[in-house]
């Protein structure tokens, strides 16, 4: 017999290890696939979805630059509508949920039919009206008004605290929860943004990253994350735009009621960079025109047949025009928009039809950047739909301009603002830990682009929450 030299009993023994081996590990491979199936079984994947109100695109990506939310993909800049509020953004991002329009752009708001005011803080300590029957039902977790009315106590400090505590109860209450979509809300962040400024903002997200470190790491089975905002702020100096004077020159005056051609009701509510006016239909040529010519808006806009029209300084106007799914922008004395540059690259491209009418995700693609983003859709559309109680006449402010409330103006020192259509305050984010995002979205096209989760709460909007 021929002897088997050393180097062939190892190349043999090599073989018959291997084989040995692989054996074992596909005689364990349905044992291995089934005890994985049961912990799935016993722990299932879960979704936390989280809006937090009020931060921006810019923010989150000085953050990832710094090295804060890096288990997440890229962030998408959120677009939000025009006035760009909360009321009026989460209804959009919302309305594929369950949510409705709101009867107004802030939660003090003025009734049209019943014209008079309604709504404020002693609203919403009453009978759940802060929530119920409000996008703010569809959350599993929203703080309530009391809670979110604790942060203005001695803001920036309560601001603070108050939105610490957020996190604290969103940690809870997603662990005792089983549903397989968790929706969180905090509005502290934006108070946050207004009154404590970036730094103390900054400071929170990052507890924010923290938290949803702890939730992914502690959890038993898989956790998918997404974060949105409706909207951004923008941090810098502000100086208040004089209104009043300017309609009292036009022989206008502010009241509580339309009673006449010379009425105007301004809601002030918060401190934003937009504002919305109330008036005889007749008189909105009037009052755009008087109100444009102030230092501090960039134009004033209402719509007439269909049509919205700009009035801007030394005279400005445009007409924005709607045709299906395309939008007509004409400047007429000066170019209120900053737009006539883009409409003769469009033309140039093909883009725009014989009428000058431009497909809206044309104006999309070629604006989504510009100094305000996406401008004729969502001018147009504010103008036009939205708002339950829509106004006649609604003022986009320069940047580094508000208006609102007095009485805020008395404890709080602004820091950062919203309303209005310029980037810092009109890029919100979306961001996940799970699906790659687009780079640009409209609020409207949010949900369907983090999945359409399905909620584990419907919004049950009565017809008695907004009657008396």
């Amino acid at each position: 017999m021929a002897m088997i030299s050393t180097g062939a009993r190892r190349v043999i023994a090599f073989l018959l290890s291997s084989i040995a081996v692989s054996t074992t590990l596909l005689a364990n491979a349905p044992a291995g696939r089934v005890a994985a199936q049961e912990r799935m079984a016993a722990h299932p994947a879960r979704r936390l979805v989280i809006c937090v109100d009020g931060v921006g695109f810019s923010l989150i990506e000085r953050m990832r630059r710094e090295g804060r939310f890096r288990q997440f993909r890229e962030p998408s800049r959120m677009i939000a509508p025009f006035p760009t509020l909360t009321n009026v953004a989460m209804a959009e991002i919302l309305m594929p949920a369950g949510a409705l329009q709101s009867p107004g752009y802030e939660d003090k708001f003025f009734d049209v039919g019943k014209n008079r005011m309604r709504g404020g803080l002693l609203e919403r300590f009453q009978g759940g009206r802060f929530i119920r029957g409000t996008f703010r039902e569809l959350f599993d977790y929203h703080p309530s008004a009391i809670k979110s009315g604790l942060g203005y106590a001695a803001p920036p400090l309560s601001t603070y605290l108050e939105s610490l505590t957020d996190l604290v109860r969103l940690r809870q209450k997603f662990r005792a929860s089983r549903e397989p979509v968790f929706f969180a809300y905090t509005g502290a962040t934006d108070s946050l943004a207004h009154l404590g400024g970036e730094w103390l903002l900054r400071s929170f997200m990052a507890r924010l990253d923290d938290t949803v470190t702890d939730i992914i790491r502690d959890s038993p089975g898989p956790v998918e994350v997404t974060i949105f905002s409706d909207h951004g702020n923008h941090f810098r100096g502000y100086s208040r735009v004089e209104l009043k004077s300017a309609l009292r020159r036009a022989g206008l005056r502010i009241e509580t009621r339309v009673r006449d051609e010379r009425s105007v009701v301004f809601p002030q509510y918060g401190l934003v960079g937009s504002a919305v006016l109330f008036t005889r239909e007749s008189n909105e040529p009037r009052l755009a025109a008087a109100v444009a010519e102030v230092k501090g808006v960039d134009f004033a806009a209402y719509e007439r047949d269909g049509i919205v029209h700009l009035r801007a300084r030394n005279n400005g106007t445009a007409t924005i025009e709607r045709r299906g799914e395309s939008f007509r922008y004409r400047a007429g004395a000066g170019d209120p928009l900053g737009l006539n540059g883009v409409m003769r690259e469009l033309r140039a491209k093909g883009k725009m039809d014989g009428d000058g009418f431009v497909d809206g995700a044309q104006w999309f693609e070629h604006t989504r950047d510009g100094a305000r983003p996406d401008a004729v859709r969502r001018i147009y559309e504010g103008l036009t739909g939205q708002i339950e109680n829509r106004a006649n006449v609604i003022l986009n402010l320069e940047d580094g301009y508000y208006t609102g409330s007095f009485s805020l103006d008395i404890f709080a020192f602004l820091q950062a603002t919203h309303g209005n259509l310029g980037r810092e305050q009109s890029f919100g984010f979306a961001i996940s830990t799970g699906r790659d995002l687009p780079s640009h979205l409209r609020a409207e096209d949010v949900w369907q682009a983090i999945g359409s989760p399905r909620l584990s709460k419907q919004a049950e909007i009565h017809a008695s929450t907004h009657d008396d």
